[in-house]
């Protein structure tokens, strides 16, 4: 044998083991032992995690500098309420089937209230109110035919608009100043009464030598239009009055109370017209409506505020969330009781009555005006609400009703009546400790119209097909259609005023502002 061959080294190599039977097994290869093992896994483990730690890392930051950019809570906000609408929908569709599917009313009505904060957010970002965007998406969903509401969801919609308006209404009366309303009381009487009578009598004899309506059709459309709109103005008001505008000399108060004593007036005036033109029920108990509606508001509201002074107890570990759902509750119960017992305008002065009552005692026991948490709830839930009341009553809106000649001498009728409102109102609020800025803002946000005329513009329309009477049914179509042009004009302009012309003709308290600053935040 060669030398160089013997001497050579030999290559190591995997050994082939063979067991006690002789046989090779399956890879022909000593397997590891159990410790070798452990730990090839434990180095395998531990290159995983790091790659998991440098990857978190990595992400970590791209959050931070996510969660710190200025716009990022509104848009958290947006994407938890767009996600909570989803939830809800899945829930819906799990227990409901097809009703809540794509093709179902129920869904339409969701994917309405989504689409109609996801346009309210956008257009907070200009000068422009939220609630324009949400009008918006209600009138375009209905007009293209995405969403007609039929059979139960028409009181669907409705339930949920009256949850939404008593949102609201408390969110006012929690938020009424008691120093500001016993100043202001006379002038609240005076801008709830003259401005809408002035308006109503314009508008009747236009109506009746431009449109060759009745007198009696002709005040009964200015009932209609007499009334200003709290859903429209009280958020407007909100925004300005938790910036420290108008607040120091009560303008908000003024507005809001006298908002919804307006309402009142003008239900229960046209439905004394409405007795007198078809004849029907009692005509002086139509007459007694109003004042009645009046005492009962104030009745049930006062009452249920003072429950609430004692109920709960103030140290009960869950006050804040009892008051407030009681509060929302019984808000909700006087507004849809008082529509069944026949007393429509008791319901929205019941809410702010209760509200304003229950805030009264509460701060009595150490709740100041500034920070109640009650109110802060009402606000978290306002901005659930808002697009369903505004979404909702732009569903309200049929464009393919409007007659062209009825649309322009209607416009020519309600733009005449809201000039001589805006002259009266500056007339009423002389004589009192406001500069001549603060009276024109009054004027100014003391026309829009909304929620009133969509609920009561129809029922004319209604009553006279009811009665199968051809010249009713011809008089309460026009009465529907300008109330219909009325909300088209004077919501989204109204709005737009308010909340431009606020900052331009309100002194603005700013420690006033800065202490509201983290209810707003919230």
């Amino acid at each position: 044998m060669n030398e160089s061959t013997k001497d050579e080294p030999k290559k190591s190599g995997p050994i082939a083991v063979v067991d006690i039977n002789g046989s090779v097994p399956e890879n022909g290869y000593e397997p590891k032992s159990p410790d070798q093992q452990n730990h090839d896994g434990a180095k395998e483990q531990s290159s995983i995690w790091h790659r998991i730690v440098c990857c978190g890392g990595q992400y970590a930051k791209a959050w931070e500098a996510v969660a710190s950019h200025p716009r990022w809570p509104a848009v958290s906000r947006a994407l938890a309420l767009s996600l909570l609408g989803l939830m809800l929908w899945g829930n819906a569709f799990s227990m409901a089937g097809g009703v809540a599917g794509p093709e179902g009313q129920l869904f339409r009505i969701g994917f309405l209230c989504v689409l109609a904060y996801l346009a309210g957010w956008i257009v907070h970002f200009t000068t422009l109110p939220p609630l324009l965007g949400m009008l918006l998406v209600g009138i375009a969903l209905r007009n293209i035919g995405f969403i007609a509401l039929t059979g139960p969801y028409v009181r669907v919609s409705s339930i949920l608009r009256k949850m939404a308006l008593v949102v609201i209404l408390i969110r006012a009366g929690v938020g009424l100043d008691p120093a500001a309303l016993k100043r202001l009381g006379g002038m609240v009487l005076r801008l709830t009464v003259i401005p809408a009578l002035m308006e109503a009598v314009v508008v009747a004899v236009m109506s009746h030598y431009l449109l060759d309506m009745p007198w009696m059709w002709g005040f009964l459309l200015g009932a209609v239009l007499a009334a200003v709109s709290p859903a429209v103005v009280v958020p407007c008001l909100f925004q300005l009055q938790d910036k420290g505008y108008g607040r120091k000399k009560g303008i908000p108060t003024l507005l809001i109370a006298a908002a919804t004593l307006n309402d009142i007036i003008s239900i229960s005036a046209f439905g004394v017209l409405l007795s007198i033109i078809f004849s029907t029920g009692d005509l002086t108990m139509q007459i007694l409506n109003g004042p009645i509606g009046v005492i009962l508001g104030f009745v049930c509201g006062g009452m249920c505020g003072m429950v609430l002074h004692f109920v709960p107890q103030r140290y009960d570990l869950h006050v804040v969330a009892l008051r407030t759902v009681l509060l929302a509750a019984g808000g909700l119960l006087i507004l849809i009781g008082s529509e069944a017992v026949g007393f429509d305008g008791a319901g929205p002065l019941g809410c702010i009555v209760a509200a304003f009552v229950a805030s009264h005692g509460w701060r009595a026991q150490g709740w100041n005006q500034e920070k109640n948490p009650v109110e802060i709830n009402f606000v978290i839930l306002w901005k659930m609400f808002q697009p369903v009341l505004f979404a909702l009553i732009g569903t309200e809106i049929d464009l393919f009703v409007l007659d062209p000649t009825v649309v322009g001498l209607g416009m020519a009728s309600v733009l005449g009546s809201l000039a001589i409102r805006i002259l009266v109102s500056v007339v009423v609020v002389s004589g009192e400790n406001l500069n001549w800025k603060e009276k024109i803002f009054i004027s100014f946000a003391w026309f829009p119209k909304a929620t009133v005329q969509a609920a009561i513009g129809p029922v004319a329309l209604d009553t006279a097909r009811r009665f199968s009477s051809l010249e009713g049914e011809h008089y309460g179509h026009n009465v529907l259609m300008i109330a219909v042009l009325s909300i088209l004009l004077t919501a989204p302009i109204g709005a737009i005023l308010i909340t431009m012309l606020g900052p331009r003709l309100l002194h603005r308290d700013e420690k006033d502002a800065t202490e509201r600053q983290p209810m707003q935040d919230s």
